[in-house]
């Protein structure tokens, strides 16, 4: 049947190593909604009530930190605006530079965590992107995409390992400097003026965006060439086998046409599976980030308000 042609064929090329890199949090969730590509309809399985729970779930408990340390700020905000509401002297000018020390004791350890935990995901990501990809070169490969699935999976590879190892010695870093001068500028009407905070920002998010763009652009140039130059190979290999194998050339030239869409099956289920699991790893660590974005926005309005 074509649900043990397609079992078949995922074991053949591979298909258990997929999901050896996959975190455990990701893996828990696929386990219960009944995702795994050996079955070449798990996508029906991808519902949007389980997707939404588990958000929730995550909700749950990544907003712990950002709404405790959110609570707190706030109350030092309150405290410090209750003294500071008599008038303005150095023992109230004091109180400020206190209680940016308090805030900045509070959330930096915690900020910095959360910094490190997305480039912790970012590897977690390469590493399975080195799992995935020789198995998804596989299926181009028997598919009929033979230079497509060389030069892709040279490719990302590649990339795979120049984002992990960047994140780790370029961005952290910048990230922690940026982290401690944006602390100090609290304190330094110097530094606050100077630029050279959001120069550490600039400079972190030009790197990472250099490095998708180029990605991006190279991989779109490669899959659009190779693509065409797969499809021409396979017209011509079904156009020799109709036309100069005898009596049985219309049949092999259909039985090539089969299984190339059976291939196709496994290419579709593997690749949305590879995306899928991409973007599951990622998103509990990118809604944790825009939960205390949220919450130090909203401090930042109540300190305002307050002066």
């Amino acid at each position: 049947s074509a649900a043990e042609g397609y079992a078949e064929q995922y074991e053949n090329i591979g298909g258990d190593k997929i999901s050896d890199n996959i975190d455990e949090q990701t893996q828990d969730f696929f386990t219960r909604s009944g995702i795994d590509a050996k079955d070449p309809n798990w996508v029906n399985n991808l519902t949007g009530e389980n997707v939404f729970l588990h958000i929730w779930d995550i909700l749950k408990s990544g907003a712990k930190a950002p709404i405790k340390s959110g609570v707190l700020i706030a109350s030092i905000i309150f405290l410090t605006a209750s003294i500071t509401a008599f008038g303005v002297n150095t023992r109230f000018e004091t109180a400020i530079y206190a209680a940016v020390l308090c805030i900045s004791v509070l959330i930096a350890n915690e900020v910095l965590q959360c910094v490190s935990a997305a480039v912790g995901v970012i590897k977690g990501c390469s590493a399975f992107m080195l799992s995935f990809v020789p198995v998804f070169a596989t299926v181009l490969a028997i598919s009929g995409k033979t230079v497509t699935a060389a030069s892709m999976s040279a490719l990302l590879l590649a990339v795979t390992e120049i984002v992990s190892s960047v994140s780790s010695f370029a961005v952290l870093p910048l990230m922690g400097g940026y982290l401690a001068l944006s602390i100090a500028s609290g304190v330094s009407p110097l530094i606050n003026s100077s630029g050279i905070v959001e120069s550490f920002k600039k400079l972190s998010m030009w790197i990472m965006s250099l490095l998708g763009s180029v990605f991006i652009g190279v991989l779109g140039i490669q899959t659009a060439v190779n693509s065409a130059s797969d499809s021409v190979t396979l017209r011509t290999a079904k156009f020799i086998l109709g036309t100069c194998v005898p009596v049985a050339g219309g049949v092999l030239s259909e039985a090539v046409s089969t299984v190339s869409a059976s291939v196709g099956l496994l290419r579709s289920s593997v690749g949305i599976y590879g995306v899928v699991a991409l973007l599951f790893m990622l998103l509990p660590i990118v809604i944790e980030l825009v939960l205390w974005r949220c919450v130090l926005m909203l401090d930042i309005a109540l300190s305002e308000m307050f002066s």
